[in-house]
């Protein structure tokens, strides 16, 4: 009797929601996290399209308790472990194989980074491994039926993050190298209609809008893409658990050593996806959508179970989730040596530090009847969050969509940041305040932060708002 695959990832997907609920309340909210609980509800933003705000809004309606905020990533995580078990099971693997995948991809780096806080990413993901799956199953059945489901997610998924449109283009172009008649199938024709109807107003709204979002990502380029052009090969190792290499190195290279058709598109999106990535290196984890549905193939690898039995893969696993709670999670308290080691390995930790601490100190500085500008959508969210009802009411960014709730009524203001300290020559007249003071543990962009009393913007608000506008990751 075949065991539902239900019950076989239930045990991980219990096991990672009381993790990451028993972490959940830890530290706090992360950059991005302020930024999306601030937005108002809308059907479009300059920077990304809106399902991961609408949740955000969603949740807060019921509390604003961070664990409750982050409950759809915790679901997602979660939901991500049921996923990858179905990988192995679609290959015909055994209920323990399917449950070492399911595990496996529950407590490994990256499902567990994006599961902790709630940002678009963790949606992302599991939105790649359901038309991944999809992909596969349709080479498995050798009908292009189920195109049409993944034509279908990916659409959905473009109401949330656009980078899924990658994945499309590199699958059809796997298709087309390794089984281009799926490509001539009617299922193939209903998912291309599907995903063309549905991802189509956040396309066209970006094109109409000039493309805003190239704009924020040539802005993450500028900051960081050396870095991450240099760093992605191991981060991708990293981010797969170190441990774990030789798993996802045969999930992605054994259906071309062994002549398995139904795989084999999964070797050439995973590199179109890498060079993708190396082409606009914003973030560096653009392939671990690819790299993770590899992973949960690889516990299946002729290559691997030749080598290594089932006992030495499920140690092999726990090894690797040991080293990913450390890592990945606040399970530890920030200050202290740790914290500032576990920030260098995991940024996310580093952006979830300090918030009250810089809400305090700019709050502090508030003359009478002066507004707060800015620069940072992160810190007017922590002032939203932390500070006093005042202070709420009259905080305003020019960063990204929060740029569109200005410009303040108030004359006077206190411009915090350095693109908008840089804008002091739209004022009358500008007086310096006290620099803000970085955590232990802080964002680079949280260093040297100037501030300045400015009164008077010239000749008005509606031409000195817009220089105040800053689109930038």
């Amino acid at each position: 009797m075949t065991v539902p695959a239900w019950r076989i990832a239930t045990p991980p997907m219990i096991a990672v929601t009381l993790v990451l609920l028993a972490v959940s309340s830890r530290h706090g909210p992360h950059w991005d996290e302020l930024y999306f609980a601030q937005l108002p509800l809308r059907w479009w933003y300059e920077d990304q399209p809106p399902l991961t705000v609408w949740l955000t809004w969603l949740m807060r309606q019921a509390s604003e308790a961070l664990w409750v905020q982050r409950l759809p990533a915790i679901a997602a995580a979660a939901a991500g472990a049921y996923v990858a078990a179905l990988f192995p099971r679609a290959l015909g693997a055994s209920a323990p194989v399917q449950s070492l995948a399911a595990w496996a991809h529950a407590f490994t780096v990256y499902p567990l980074i994006m599961g902790h806080v709630f940002t678009t990413s963790i949606l992302d993901l599991l939105a790649w491994q359901l038309v991944i799956l999809c992909v596969l199953r349709a080479n498995l059945a050798g009908q292009g039926s189920w195109l049409g489901w993944a034509g279908l997610i990916a659409g959905l998924a473009c109401w949330n993050k656009l980078l899924i449109v990658a994945l499309v283009i590199a699958l059809a172009t796997s298709l087309l190298l390794t089984a281009p008649r799926l490509l001539r199938t009617r299922g193939a024709l209903v998912g291309t209609v599907a995903f063309v109807v549905i991802a189509a107003p956040q396309v066209a709204a970006q094109v109409v809008h000039g493309l805003p979002m190239t704009e924020v990502s040539a802005g993450l380029v500028d900051q960081q893409g050396t870095l991450v052009r240099l760093v992605l090969v191991p981060a991708i190792a990293l981010f797969a658990g170190p441990p774990l290499l030789m798993v996802w190195y045969t999930g992605l290279v054994d259906p071309w050593r062994a002549g398995d058709r139904a795989g084999r598109f999964l070797l050439p999106t995973f590199l179109l996806v890498v060079a993708f990535n190396l082409a606009s290196p914003s973030q560096p984890y653009y392939a671990m959508g690819t790299l993770l549905p590899a992973l949960a193939l690889g516990w299946v690898s002729p290559t691997l179970t030749a080598r290594w039995s089932l006992a030495t893969l499920r140690r092999l696993a726990l090894a690797n989730g040991v080293v990913s709670l450390m890592v990945c999670l606040p399970v530890l308290p920030a200050d202290g040596p740790w914290g500032w080691a576990q920030a260098q390995l995991n940024p996310t930790i580093r952006d979830q530090i300090g918030w009250p601490g810089y809400a305090r100190q700019v709050t502090d500085q508030v003359r009478p009847g002066e507004a707060i500008v800015t620069d940072l959508y992160a810190l007017a969210g922590a002032i939203h969050r932390y500070g006093p009802p005042e202070a709420r009411d009259a905080v305003f960014s020019g960063q990204n969509a929060l740029w569109a709730e200005g410009p303040p009524s108030q004359e006077k203001v206190l411009l915090v940041g350095r693109e908008a300290v840089g804008q002091a020559g739209s004022f009358e007249r500008c007086e310096p305040a006290r620099a803000l003071q970085p955590a232990a543990v802080a964002h680079a962009q949280l260093k040297d932060v100037p501030m300045v009393h400015c009164v008077g913007p010239t000749p008005d608000w509606a031409t000195a708002w817009p220089s105040l506008r800053r689109l930038s990751g």
